[in-house]
């Protein structure tokens, strides 16, 4: 039997006229067993025929002339049948189980296959020698063979095709060699009946094989379904129960030991109780009274049951019994739903109480706040909101991991329910974040409470063995008749809980309608910003830098300015933390760097021009191409771009940093490190990266006339640089006192007042011969997929 990759396998076939049927791999052992069985009932008939047939041929044809062929032909079929029938004993007496169903297949068209030879030869020699007579009753014999031999093993096909064909093919050639137009014409019938009975033989076998997969899809479906029901009277809790008209117990819900559940060894279920009373008292009853009093059916009403040491739930459906319309009781369906149960109320508290420190979560704390500010508090007492947030909770999760985070955030659950009242209500918000509702009889104690619990908050934490510090800032908002919604609450305290970190850990703040007029500004100046990129309302102003030994101009620093339409000219400090938190930042960097080259066209060749950089800016993808597409657009040398960067940047993802100002000295710009000394690690910093410059923070150059500490610190950072082979530059000289001692000491470069302010281009022709201005296309900033860039 052929088979297939695919899965099936192919019964038989014998060309493009013969299709076969093609039977899943799953049903082919159990069709080979189908047919085996079919065979095995019509063996006997088919070898007996083949024998009495031998027998018969033997005797009629005996005097006909080829009697040597005619005895070998008739020892050779009865050794292929005989053996045959002793090889199918042998087969019938192996257990069903263990038969080779496929090489049983196969012996009988090796026996086909012999007997269709067999009985294909006997016309071919017997008809020439036999009379008129004689070719007729050998004809009947071999036609009937043919044809009985065909629906017999059709069963098996492929042994049917070779029993039949040789023996057809062996009728017709014997015909042909008779003489006259009769034979003829009856020899191509002969081939034609053969086409035929090859046809009856494949149809009929496709019959046998779609019965046998129909037969096996329905014994599918139904050990399916058996299974299914079995598994239904297995795992249900379904009982029937009923009551009499005044609603007492005549029927018990009970079922069979092997399925009885909890519910049924409960004391109150028994004859004669009333059913409503055997379910614990509460709304769930009450329902379940009011339903049978109004003589209403009902369904799926869930109740639970009284007795036991865990709470059992029932799913009652009933409806009542009315016969000749008398009203005799209910009857119904009783489930037990206990495990249901739980799961629901277990998925109702995970919807309203935080997984891992099992306070309530937001959702909850929302409900909660929307109820009590619809409720005004007792006598004048003082309720308020209180959101905090840890301060250094990011610093655990870094340094000792997620686990211990977790384990942190369940310590300071445990320390605010411990530091609450007893009417308090604490919720966790999510992360870090926490909240509560507290209630206190005056001002006057809810502050000394805040003060209170601030300082406890503050005390440290035991993380398996490891001591954290995380304090809590804590932003209040008072309750009062005007807030009734439950946003406002939350966001009002935010405002505050957001300028209790501003102040410093371990505080708390009260709020105030300042805070959100300042939230406010801060969204007008942050929608203002963005106009101000869109209108093209920022400008550049520069402040020349110059030698401290010839007072000639080497450089100018390039500072932002706001030209706001209502409040004039903004400086930067108003409004780049605004820019920073919002992102816009980084446009207004690239927009400062296009700028800034563009102007840079009408300085002498040999003056720098100096832009800071923003931390974020550092870790754009775009700064890279905007300095590249800004230097070849100018037509100016890479080295005349100085960019400076303060430590703020270079703390923030510092190895990254450092890759991105070794890609830009590449290019061939020069990198200064701006505020020298006012960070945390400015040496560590100089021996990372080859700086072309120093710049000493104005808070040292300011104190040099009056503090000798600054004079050292500035007479240490000019050799620093030295040194290193570094140029050092001096910011906010303001004096000639100033000048003169950093002229004395080395420094090479000032900047500051006593030089020149920040101020446009065309304002420092004094100090700078300026070239004709250049026409500058108009600078606008417009949004790409990508990113921002100006045209």
């Amino acid at each position: 039997m052929p088979e297939r990759q695919d899965g099936s396998a192919t019964l038989w076939s014998l060309g493009a006229l013969l299709q076969g049927v093609d039977v899943p791999e799953k049903h082919v052992k159990g069709l080979r067993a189908q047919q085996m069985n079919s065979m095995s009932r019509i063996t006997g008939v088919i070898l007996l025929s083949n024998v009495l047939n031998i027998i018969a041929i033997l005797g009629i044809f005996l005097n006909y002339g080829p009697t040597y062929f005619l005895y070998a032909w008739a020892v050779c079929g009865l050794i292929i049948n005989v053996g045959a029938g002793i090889k199918h004993q042998r087969f019938q007496q192996i257990d069903p189980e263990r038969r080779n169903n496929r090489r049983a297949i196969r012996d009988y068209i090796r026996v086909a296959i012999s007997n269709g030879i067999l009985w294909g030869l006997a016309p071919i020699v017997v008809m020439g020698a036999a009379d008129v007579q004689g070719q007729m009753v050998m004809g009947i014999i071999t036609a009937g063979m043919m044809f009985s031999g065909g629906f017999l093993l059709s069963r098996i096909p492929l042994a049917a095709v070779y029993y039949i064909v040789p023996l057809g093919l062996g009728l017709a050639t014997a015909l042909l060699m008779q003489s006259g137009t009769t034979n003829v014409i009856l020899s191509i019938l002969m081939v034609y009946y053969l086409i035929v009975l090859l046809v009856a033989v494949a149809w009929t076998n496709r019959q046998f094989v779609d019965q046998f997969l129909g037969r096996a899809a329905i014994q599918e479906q139904s050990q399916l379904i058996g299974l299914l029901l079995r598994d239904f009277e297995e795992s249900t809790s379904d009982a029937l129960w009923q009551t009499d008209a005044a609603g007492r117990l005549q029927e018990v819900p009970l079922v069979g030991e092997a399925n009885e559940p909890a519910w049924t060894t409960v004391e109150a279920l028994r004859r004669g109780a009333m059913f409503a009373e055997t379910f614990r008292p509460g709304e769930w009853r009450d329902q379940l009274e009011a339903a049978m009093n109004s003589g209403m059916p009902f369904r799926d009403l869930i109740v639970p049951l009284k007795g036991g040491e865990e709470v059992c739930w029932w799913s009652i459906t009933g409806k009542p019994v009315i016969e000749d319309g008398q009203f005799l009781g209910f009857r119904g369906v009783a489930t037990d739903v206990t495990q249901s149960k739980e799961i629901e109320d277990r998925v109702a508290h995970m919807a309203h109480f935080d997984g891992l420190t099992g306070l309530p979560n937001r959702v909850t704390m929302q409900d909660k706040l929307d109820k009590l500010l619809r409720r005004a508090p007792a006598d004048h007492s003082v309720r308020a909101l209180l959101m905090m947030d840890l301060d250094s909770f990011k610093w655990v999760n870094d340094t000792l991991g997620h686990p211990a985070g977790d384990e942190l955030l369940r310590q300071v659950a445990v320390r605010i329910q411990s530091l609450s009242g007893p009417n308090d209500f604490v919720a966790r918000l999510g992360g870090d974040e926490f909240a509560m509702i507290v209630e206190r009889s005056g001002l006057g104690e809810l502050e000394l409470f805040l003060d209170q619990f601030a300082a406890e908050m503050a005390e440290l934490y035991d993380i398996w063995g490891s001591t954290a510090n995380s304090s809590a800032s804590i932003g209040v908002r008072l309750f009062d008749t005007a807030t009734l919604d439950s946003r406002t609450m939350f966001r009002h305290a935010d405002l505050a809980l957001y300028q209790a970190k501003h102040l410093g850990k371990a505080k708390w703040c009260m709020f105030e309608v300042e805070l959100e007029q300042r939230a406010q500004a801060r969204l007008d100046i942050q929608r203002d910003l963005q106009r101000a990129i869109e209108q093209n309302e920022l400008r550049i102003h520069f402040q020349p830098i110059v030698s401290a030994a010839t007072q000639e101009t080497v450089a100018c620093e390039t500072l932002l300015r706001w030209q706001h339409p209502d409040r004039g000219l903004v400086f930067p400090g108003e409004f780049i933390e605004h820019a920073e938190e919002n992102g816009l930042i980084t446009r207004m960097g690239e927009w400062v760097i296009r700028a800034a080259l563009a102007e840079a066209t009408r300085l002498p060749e040999h003056i720098r021009i100096c832009v800071n950089i923003s931390p974020l800016q550092v870790h754009s993808a775009s700064l890279v191409s905007t300095i590249v597409s800004a230097i070849a657009a100018n037509k100016i040398a890479p080295n005349r771009l100085e960019l400076e960067i303060t430590e703020t940047a270079l703390m923030s993802n510092t190895e990254f940093t450092i890759r991105r100002l070794h890609q830009l000295k590449a290019l061939g710009v020069r990198i200064a490190l701006d505020d020298f000394g006012t960070g945390y690690s400015s040496l560590n910093y100089l021996r990372s990266f080859p700086f072309d410059r120093i710049k000493i923070d104005r808070m040292f150059v300011s104190d040099i006339e009056s503090r000798a500490d600054s004079q050292a610190i500035t007479l240490a950072t000019v050799n620093l640089a030295r040194s290193l082979g570094m140029q050092c530059t001096a910011e906010g000289v303001e004096t000639t006192y100033q000048a003169d001692y950093l002229r004395k000491a080395g420094c090479e470069e000032l900047q500051g007042f006593f030089i020149s302010r920040a101020q446009p281009l065309d304002q420092l022709s004094h100090l700078i011969q300026l070239r004709k201005p250049v026409t500058v296309p108009h600078l606008h900033i417009v949004e790409t997929p990508a990113r921002s860039r100006a045209v």
